[in-house]
């Protein structure tokens, strides 16, 4: 566990040369640290909040490193909750940590992966679901995932959470004054309002469990494979989904042998698209330990592009793909319809083999049917939500278990509650329902829970 008594600094922003570098000061000695690292005309300690100009210098020599901005943000007034002092050097790595190995020397410790966020957490100035959300908003790759970490950041998730928890706590005190006092004893009519009242927040907050299946595409993303026999045009595909030539295209038969992944987005979701080798019978060493590498791929795909041929129709090796797919999400797509537009044959071959794709028609080469294809992706995994961009969606496993957690205490607590059961039955799963809520946004930790969040954060934030 980080110790909260020492003054901690790191370089706040990303690694490598800039036009400016902040270097991040917290702790009991941050201000008194800075003010030895600058000096300029107005002092720190006189003038928080507010952006000085002033020059670097090493306090044992006098020597100067830099000239740059220097801010105190006074506690509690944080974001750590601590006195916090940020120097803006120039961006020059070796700038930077020169001035953190003068703030070392004199009496600071390197800051651990999340500790200024965990400071946060520890000092109320945010809750451990708010951090969570400033770690994913860091890590955002698509604008749908940042505006989803920024709200949880600001607070909609505990928002969203706390309606829950107070009318869980009412119900507890009021199932304990039954359970204190005799003559309070519950009713069947209040035996019958508590469960319904239960009921009903065990169905809220199952229905916000249930977003996780599409948050959790939209924060992870997902592997999607193109698969296919040889000469279909699944290179010519990835290419065009990436929009880029990043896989090599001929007429010839076996030129893909092996695996080949980029990472694009799809309705602001992170996809990687991985282009294999086209499956066939062959005696060739190294195509057949690339169909071997398909077949792995295919194993490991959230989703399945099966690319057919229309001008060539369907073959033997189509039937066999198109097998594979049986339980697994997957979209056949037919490439080439700049040749034959017709896609009836191909409805016709999966109803006669008891199959139901979803069925596009793209033209790879022409770039046409393309947003079809990216449109038929998105509902795929992720239905209606990403169209209507929901500010709230669960997008962390650890909020979703707990949130299920909290669902099947209450539906054990109704269950007793309808049973009979004395209050003393019922009262221990709404307390452990309130715990699994608060485990949540950090009211109740488990131990090594901040060792193991905030392990995961970059250095300086």
């Amino acid at each position: 566990m980080f110790s909260l008594h020492d003054t901690i600094v790191a370089i706040a922003t990303p690694p490598g040369r800039g036009g400016v570098g902040i270097i991040r000061l917290s702790g009991p000695e941050a201000l008194s640290l800075a003010e030895r690292l600058f000096h300029g005309k107005r002092t720190l300690a006189e003038h928080p909040f507010v952006t000085l100009r002033g020059v670097f210098s090493d306090p044992d020599s006098g020597e100067a490193v830099d000239d740059g901005l220097a801010v105190w943000f006074r506690a509690p007034r944080s974001f750590t909750g601590e006195d916090v002092v940020e120097l803006h050097a120039h961006g020059a790595p070796v700038v930077l940590q020169r001035l953190v190995q003068l703030a070392l020397r004199h009496g600071a410790r390197t800051a651990l992966p999340g500790e200024f966020t965990m400071r946060a957490v520890v000092n109320r100035r945010i809750d451990l679901a708010q951090a969570e959300g400033i770690r994913d908003l860091i890590d955002a790759q698509t604008t749908y995932q940042a505006q989803l970490a920024a709200s949880q950041a600001r607070g909609a998730l505990s928002t969203r959470l706390q309606p829950a928890k107070e009318e869980l706590l009412h119900t507890i005190v009021h199932l304990e004054s039954s359970v204190e006092f005799v003559e309070e004893n519950l009713d069947t009519d209040s035996r019958v309002r508590i469960g319904e009242q239960l009921a009903r927040l065990a169905a809220d907050l199952d229905a916000l469990r249930a977003t996780f299946r599409v948050g959790r595409v939209v924060r992870q993303g997902l592997n999607l494979a193109v698969i296919g026999r040889p000469n279909v045009g699944k290179s010519s595909l990835f290419n065009a989904l990436l929009d880029a030539d990043r896989a090599i295209v001929t007429d010839v038969p076996g030129t893909t042998r092996d695996t080949l992944t980029e990472t694009a987005a799809i309705a602001d979701i992170p996809v990687r698209l991985v282009d294999t080798a086209g499956i066939r019978d062959t005696d060739d060493v190294v195509e057949r330990l690339g169909v071997e590498r398909t077949f792995a791929a295919l194993a490991d795909a959230d989703l399945i592009l099966l690319v057919v041929d229309a001008a060539r129709g369907v073959a033997p090796e189509d039937d066999r793909l198109l097998a594979e797919t049986d339980g697994r999400r997957a979209l056949l797509v037919v490439n080439k319809t700049d040749l034959v537009g017709d896609l009836e044959p191909f409805q016709k071959w999966m109803e006669e083999k008891g199959v139901a794709l979803p069925l596009v028609g793209v033209s790879a080469r022409e770039r046409r049917g393309l947003d079809d294809l990216r449109t038929l992706i998105r509902h795929t995994v992720a239905g209606d939500a990403v169209d209507s961009r929901p500010d709230l969606l669960v997008t962390d496993a650890r909020h979703a278990e707990l949130l299920l957690e909290t669902v099947e205490a209450l539906v054990r607590a109704r269950e007793a509650l309808d049973a009979g059961y004395s209050e003393e039955v019922p009262l221990a799963d709404l307390h452990h329902a309130l715990e699994a809520l608060g485990e949540i946004t950090g009211e109740v930790t488990i131990e090594g829970i901040f060792d193991r969040i905030f392990a995961t954060f970059c250095i300086g934030k």
